[in-house]
């Protein structure tokens, strides 16, 4: 399964993509003319950060570790005492029909590509399905040093398999300009399998769908604000008073949010309740796990104008980044902890491009990645990419005072009048989130015709998701409109181009608030069009309803994408 999932921010126009790379879809195979019992592992999509990339063997690293037990008239017998798997190029042997090999001499070395050794205390020797056993237990873990299974047992009754602890898991959690980079190889848990006689499942391969125990994350920013320059941009740390970092920062207001670390331990605990088995997984609070409510990505320096722009403008710099694709390795977030709203928050610098040597300060962007898409998932990718335009919500002044947030295009007019004119406040207001499935393209997002996006908008104050309506003069009305040419968030503001844009004949009728649950979005939170024309669409928020007497127009906030033609295949 794959998930997009795209941000946009009145402060900075956030695109995040969550590419939910889940594993072991692959059933077991059926041998036959043997009772021996055979291994096979599936290995998930996201590869090692190493070179090691491409089939299931090279994303093991050749190996696994393999525990199992067996259940006889009620009493639960070891079969596999930690025995090591490793993968052989040939599939012809009793104790192995799917490459996977499991019967050798102790201290036999160098086998499979894993370059193993047989450090058992006996020989490992081939094993054969007892059909005086009502059911096998069987759990794996690669590499195979990292593992190390917990099967107490008594001389009455036995035990299944009921924990194991893990080891050497790390992740990049804090800024790393100069020190070596962090060894953050990976750590794969197999789902556990249960074979039972009633099912028939002895003599098939005991297949392992393995999962990779850690995430990958990239944070990026790009500028489009039209004569000028950003330089010096600078983040804050979560409780900060001021910006003072060059790293990309990623904060939360929960102690303890981002994990990680080197060489860090976790318990595995199996649940055999159910007809399909199921682990759950949780760090061990040791000294190596480091926790934080700050999370650094790259050290950036000028940015490009396009999210296309090559890797190191758009991601910065670090150790411990994977300087082909921006990427970090971290340790997802502990399964016990709630999801929390990431913060980001920004000053920058201004330069004006007509070589006038004008310069504004920037102070206190900030956007909301909400809770909702903030939790790192095991081996799951995540992609933030963050615009810098005009219409940010950082403020020229002085920040708390009452100098408006955003920035405001010097115009120019002669009128001459004797009555007091009025002023203008503006507002902080919620931030569009988009999604299409499928829209990631490399370092971009592309939105394509004929197939549905979806939208949600966040509280400015908190990064929840606001509740919408459709056909109302309600705040929360949502609407989309077909624009006849290119348009910015900040243009549709102006009275006279919403005259001309924003009108009934360019209304997008299949417009709705689904009432259900889907994916990530919740029931009337989410808006849901399908754009059948290529073009410009926008997006309109009500923020603030009309008021009759005195006669006060509607306010809203806009959300603008651009739509391509979907390819069309000739058969």
């Amino acid at each position: 399964m794959r998930k997009y999932l795209i941000f946009a921010a009145s402060a900075l126009a956030l695109a995040s993509c969550s590419s939910d790379d889940f594993l072991g879809e692959n059933p077991g195979n059926v041998q036959n003319a043997t009772t021996a019992i055979n291994f096979g592992g599936e290995a998930g999509k996201i590869t090692r950060a190493t070179s090691n990339e491409g089939t299931d063997v090279e994303k093991l690293d050749g190996q696994f570790k393999v525990y199992g037990v067996k259940n006889v008239n009620g009493f639960w017998q070891r079969v596999f005492v930690n025995y090591s798997v490793w993968d052989v190029a040939d599939k012809n042997t009793t104790s192995n029909t799917n490459g996977w090999e499991y019967v050798g001499k102790k201290g036999t070395t160098g086998l499979g590509t894993g370059n193993i050794t047989l450090n058992g205390p006996e020989d490992q020797t081939i094993k054969y399905w007892d059909y005086s056993a009502s059911e096998y237990n069987f759990v794996a873990g690669s590499p195979i040093d990292a593992f190390a299974y917990n099967t107490p047992h008594d001389a009455t009754s036995g035990t299944k398999i009921t924990d194991a602890t893990v080891s050497k898991l790390a992740g990049h959690i804090y800024a790393n300009e100069a020190g070596p980079a962090l060894e953050a190889n990976p750590v794969y848990i197999a789902d556990p399998v249960k074979a039972k006689k009633d099912n028939n499942d002895y003599k098939k391969t005991v297949t392992f769908n393995f999962q990779r125990q850690q995430s990958m994350v990239r944070v990026g920013f790009y500028e489009t604000i039209p004569g000028y320059t950003i330089t010096d941009i600078k983040f804050y740390e979560a409780d900060g008073t001021s910006a003072t970092s060059n790293n990309v920062i990623l904060t939360s207001d929960t102690e303890g949010y981002f994990v990680g670390g080197t060489n860090v331990s976790g318990k595995v605990t199996y649940d055999w309740t159910t007809a399909t088995p199921s682990y759950t997984f949780a760090y061990t609070d040791n000294t190596n796990l480091k926790k934080s409510k700050n999370w650094y990505a790259g050290k950036l320096g000028a940015l490009e104008n396009t999210s296309t722009a090559q890797v190191e403008y758009l991601y910065g710099t670090d150790k411990d980044m994977a300087t082909a694709t921006g990427y970090f390795t971290v340790l997802p977030t502990p399964a016990l902890t709630n999801a929390s709203a990431i913060l980001i928050k920004c000053d920058y610098t201004l330069t004006a491009d007509d070589h006038s040597g004008e310069v504004i300060n920037v102070k206190g962007a900030t956007a909301a990645i909400p809770a909702a898409f903030s939790k790192w998932e095991a081996n799951t990718r995540y992609t933030y990419l963050f615009k810098i335009s005009d219409n940010t919500n950082g403020t020229t002044g002085t920040p708390g005072s009452t100098d408006p947030s955003g920035l405001y295009p010097i115009t120019f007019d002669a009128v001459v009048q004797e009555v007091e004119q009025g002023t203008t406040t503006t507002v902080a207001t919620p931030s569009i989130t988009t999604y299409q499935d499928g829209s990631v393209v490399g370092n971009t997002i592309e939105y394509k015709t004929g197939k549905a996006i979806y939208a949600t908008v966040a509280n400015e104050t908190d990064g929840t998701l606001n509740e919408l309506k459709t056909n109302s003069t309600e705040i929360g009305n949502v609407q989309v409109y077909k624009l006849s040419k290119e348009r910015t968030e900040a243009d549709l503001q102006i009275k006279a181009i919403a005259k001309d844009e924003i009108k009934d004949a360019n209304k997008v009728t299949s417009t709705e608030v689904p009432a259900t649950v889907f994916g990530n979005f919740e029931a009337n939170k989410y808006l849901k069009f399908t754009p059948e024309a290529e073009g410009y669409y926008a997006i309109q928020y009500l923020t603030k309803a009309a008021i009759a007497d005195p006669a006060t127009p509607a306010a809203y906030t806009y959300k603008v994408v651009y739509v391509k033609a979907a390819t069309t295949v000739v058969p």
